[in-house]
């Protein structure tokens, strides 16, 4: 092909110009970059684009291709209108800025040349330089990694010995390219891990995408996880969806509670894994995402697979290194690291400072944390709220039932009974059957064969009674 209807000067010479800038490969050339990339002609048409391009200027390459640069600044952002006036003055610039897909970026128009100084088109390139905080047409399902932390205080994770070699091996298995599974109870910090390993947090940090798996229904799987195509008969929004495996790209895709996802959408989260190959709802373009994958539960997968509720290929898929966060009660070197952590954000904004009595403090070291890191940050938020400047012994407040099974009720009156309901009860006492049995036999399957039910029946009602 020809970039250009006529490829003579004014005085009838023809221009010497690169001949592989028409070869159809030099397409492919342009898919390897890391970087947003366009090849135009010097009147603004765009010839050829890459899928990163795409991807930062949310425009699908059928819109973009053969149109003017300058015609998407409207839907794209004014950083485009700025490259676009010094082409048309064949000028070399660098600008930066954020585009209306929310990504920073900087992006330079460079000048093709012939050896005889004569322009015969330009290249524009555009990288990404950190993640705004807010997504476009992005779901309440996910948080970029540029967000405040909901971590126990300021600042990145508290590490224990403990803790630290747990992130190294997970670390460097990211970077060996293999999947990171963290398992342990919940609150035990797996989502600060997570984004510990995944960098996210710096300015120049890698996409960090938080999905909640337990909000993603089969309906919403496809459009939430891979997108929807602007333009498509789909997209409602005329400017299209941002899926979390695009806005993972080049980062971390964290798929929280992996196993509550259910089995259809298991498979399709399977196919991409296999292929890390992708198509927008809407679109037959397939397009390949490069995502470090850190799923995470705080299931019993064995029994999960054995009754199958989770399924064998995705498990195989998504647990190539498994590591196991424990508990706050096994690391008691670690309350008080987080105490402080937690104080120190809590002063932050106090007057007069909380400080913490003797008494507060061995209660405090002496409590079990049913609820880990949560429990803890909860519990000297109350303080806070209550005390006046120092935390005694009667302002340690656990959540209720935070460390024990529900109380039956008690008779209030001539055959009445407390608020709660036949069906409460029954279901606080069918809990307390379950998780006794756990405990006695050792695994859930142990206890489903000791009660004569079958394992998924076992996991349904343990899974509700959370």
């Amino acid at each position: 092909m020809k970039f250009y209807a006529n490829d003579l000067t004014p005085s009838g010479q023809r221009r010497l110009r690169p001949s592989f800038i028409d070869e159809p490969q030099f397409g492919a050339f342009l898919e390897a970059f890391p970087d947003g990339v366009a090849l135009l002609e010097t009147d603004g048409t765009i010839k050829l684009v890459n899928g990163k391009l795409e991807l930062l200027l949310n425009l699908a390459r059928g819109d973009l291709v053969g149109s003017d640069l300058a015609k998407h600044a409207k839907t794209a952002g004014p950083l485009v209108q700025k490259l676009a006036s010094a082409l048309r003055q064949l000028k070399r610039t660098e600008v930066s800025g954020t585009l209306n897909s929310q990504r920073n970026v900087t992006a330079s128009i460079g000048i093709l040349r012939t050896p005889d100084g004569g322009a015969y088109g330009a290249l524009l390139t555009m990288r990404e330089t950190g993640r705004h905080s807010r997504g476009y047409e992005r779901s309440d399902h996910f948080r970029f990694g540029a967000e405040p932390l909901p971590a126990a205080g300021g600042g990145g994770p508290v590490l224990t010995p403990r803790l630290a070699t747990i992130a190294r091996r997970a670390a460097t298995a990211i970077e060996r390219g293999s999947a990171v599974l963290l398992t342990g109870e919940t609150g035990t910090g797996k989502t600060e891990l997570a984004r510990f390993i995944g960098k996210a947090g710096a300015s120049d940090a890698p996409p960090f995408v938080h999905v909640n798996c337990g909000m993603l229904s089969d309906a919403q799987f496809d459009a939430e996880m891979f997108g929807i195509e602007p333009g498509s008969s789909l997209d409602t929004s005329t400017r299209g969806k941002l899926g979390f495996v695009e806005a993972a790209d080049g980062g971390t895709l964290f798929l929280d509670q992996v196993t509550d996802l259910s089995p259809v959408s298991q498979m399709k989260l399977v196919a991409f894994l296999e292929s890390q190959t992708f198509s927008r709802l809407g679109s037959m373009q397939r397009r390949k995402a490069r995502i470090s994958l850190v799923p995470a539960t705080n299931a019993d997968l064995p029994d999960l697979i054995w009754s199958g509720a989770f399924r064998r290929a995705l498990y195989y898929r998504i647990a190539v290194v498994t590591l196991e966060l424990p508990a706050l009660r096994d690391q008691p070197e670690l309350v008080a690291a987080l105490t402080e952590n937690v104080l120190r954000r809590l002063n932050a904004g106090r007057t007069p400072t909380l400080q913490l009595s003797a008494a507060f403090s061995k209660r405090l070291s002496a409590h079990a944390f049913p609820g880990n890191v949560r429990e803890l940050t909860n519990i000297l938020e109350r303080a806070a709220a209550s005390a006046e400047d120092m935390a005694l012994a009667e302002h340690f407040i656990a959540a209720e039932g935070a460390a024990s099974r529900p109380a039956p009720a008690r008779p209030v009156g001539d055959g009445e009974t407390s608020p709660q309901s036949f069906r409460d009860l029954m279901q606080a006492f069918e809990s307390w059957v379950l998780e006794k049995s756990i405990a006695e036999h050792g695994s859930k399957r142990g206890a489903a064969k000791a009660l004569g039910i079958d394992i998924a029946t076992l996991v349904r009602k343990t899974k509700r009674a959370k």
